[in-house]
């Protein structure tokens, strides 16, 4: 589900704070990354294990708000994460959201 402008907006805003608060720290299980998040003050109830990506912990974050479909996939790398916007339907768990994979732009 496509993000609206606003959402979108909101969505750097906590991919900044995320990726500011594990940058250049190892997060090796499920429990540190959720323990990182629960630091940040989002609830416990809204972060939700995905399975491991390669080895590394994934975590959902619900952070829909109203009518809002913001969530967020915070994935462990070596010494930060990558955070990825999204949209979640309401009545939708974020964990049943499919994405669709990222491709890069040719370079040439």
């Amino acid at each position: 589900m496509p993000l609206i402008v606003t959402e979108e907006c909101v969505a750097q805003r906590h991919q900044v704070r995320i990726g500011t608060a594990f940058s250049g720290k190892a997060t090796a299980t499920y429990e540190e990354m959720r323990d990182k998040l629960t630091s940040l003050k989002y609830p416990a109830a809204r972060i939700h294990r995905m399975p491991d990506f390669s080895g590394k912990p994934v975590a959902r974050l619900d952070v829909r708000v109203g009518a809002g479909h913001l969530a967020l996939e915070v994935t462990g790398l070596n010494k930060s994460v990558m955070v990825r916007a999204f949209g979640a339907p309401e009545g939708v768990s974020v964990t049943e959201v499919r994405l669709r994979p990222e491709l890069s732009r040719p370079t040439s």
